[in-house]
This record gives C-alpha cells, structure tokens and sequence, in this order.
C-alpha cells in the first residue's frame, strides 16, 4: 500500500482517500494510492530527463524527422517495380509489406499532430509538472466524482484551498520538493485546460496511456 507522506505533515495519502473519499468509493482507496503513486514515478523520469525535452525546437525536430523518414518510405515502397515488388513479396510476404505501409502512414499522421501540438515560441513549459498535475485531476475526477479546484492563498491557507490541493501537497513526487511550493494560480490556469474525463475507466485508460513507454502523451 502507498505511504507518501506529505512534506508538513504525518499524513499519509491513503489516509487522506481513507477519510475524505465517499463511502462508495473508500474501498478502492488502494486503487487511486497506487495511480497517484504512478503519476509520480512517471514525473520523476521525466524530471531525471529534463534535459532530453526542455528544448521544444529539438523535439519538433525530431517529429519532423520522423516524418519525413516515414513519408519517404511509405513513397519507397509503393513505388516498387513489379519485380522487386513480387520478390520481396515471396520474401516476406504481401500482408506484412502492406501493414508496414499502413504503420508509416500512421506514425507520420500521429508525428505530425506532434509536430503541430508542440510549442514552437515563447519560455518552455515544464511537461513534467504540467502531466502530473492534470494526471492528478484525473484521478480526482475519478475518485471524488467531482471536478478538481482549488482555492485560498497564502502559506496558511491549506485546507482552504480544498482537497485535491490536500491531495497534491501528500503525493508530491520525489524529486519535485526543489520546485518550491505548489502555485495555486498555476495549478488554477492548468485546471482550465483539462478536457473532462466522462468516466473512471477513461481516467484509468488515460493515465495508464501516458505512462506508458510508447504512449504519446497531449502536448499543450
């Protein structure tokens, strides 16, 4: 069972869910502990690798890459001679040249939503606390059957500021504390740009996608 531990106090995240969850969801507390925990491994490889993404103009150069490389293949294949085209058949079979074909057309559409979605001026944005953050909400959404929110200010104002802030303050990542304190304005301005979850399994599908090694997480 998860045990993080908020950084004022000796409250643990599952007994934060335990007490503050409606009772028809308290028994899936381990549940949403572990997805929090989760999203927080998954902001501290992302926060080890900072340097590897910080730069939006590299990554769009990697997607443009890849396009190009994939469009020119795709091109390359369909574009064999009968006679090559019916050796490399026999050789690998037609179904498998033809999903091959099917692949590159789709990684160049999905590198090019990338490539679009990806920010091209301005001061970069931390990717890593922004899906923590939203991932989070997610899991909020899920688990409390409302919209996350917060609210109140000041260094005193903790438990106005509601309980997804509780819950955020309990589920900071490891490497997160050199950050600071959490910016109720910025955690606001985040909040509008989530798109609503309409259930708990799209929530699990979500988080889970974005995890994931080959996901393709929303750029924003």
């Amino acid at each position: 069972m998860p045990r993080l531990r908020s950084h004022t106090s000796n409250e643990t995240l599952i007994d934060f869910l335990i007490r503050e969850l409606p009772p028809r969801a308290r028994d899936q507390a381990e549940f949403f502990a572990s997805a929090v925990k989760e999203a927080g491994e998954r902001y501290d490889r992302y926060s080890q690798r900072r340097d590897d993404w910080w730069k939006f103009s590299r990554r769009r150069e990697r997607l443009r890459k890849i396009k190009q490389l994939t469009e020119g293949l795709s091109a390359a294949l369909c574009e064999l001679d009968i006679l090559n085209r019916d050796e490399l058949d026999s050789r690998i079979g037609p179904e498998k040249i033809e999903y091959l074909i099917g692949l590159l057309n789709l990684l160049h559409r999905e590198a090019d939503v990338l490539d679009r979605r990806t920010q091209a001026s301005g001061k970069p944005i931390d990717h890593a606390s922004q899906r923590w953050v939203l991932q989070l909400a997610d899991i909020y959404k899920s688990a409390f059957g409302r919209e996350p929110s917060v609210s109140g200010s000041g260094d005193d104002q903790v438990q106005r500021r509601g309980k997804f802030y509780r819950m955020l303050e309990l589920a900071r990542p490891a490497s997160f504390a050199r950050h600071g304190r959490l910016s109720t304005k910025h955690i606001q301005s985040l909040l509008k740009t989530r798109r609503p979850l309409l259930s708990l399994q799209d929530a699990v599908r979500r988080v889970r996608r974005e995890g994931s090694p080959a996901g393709s997480p929303e750029e924003s």
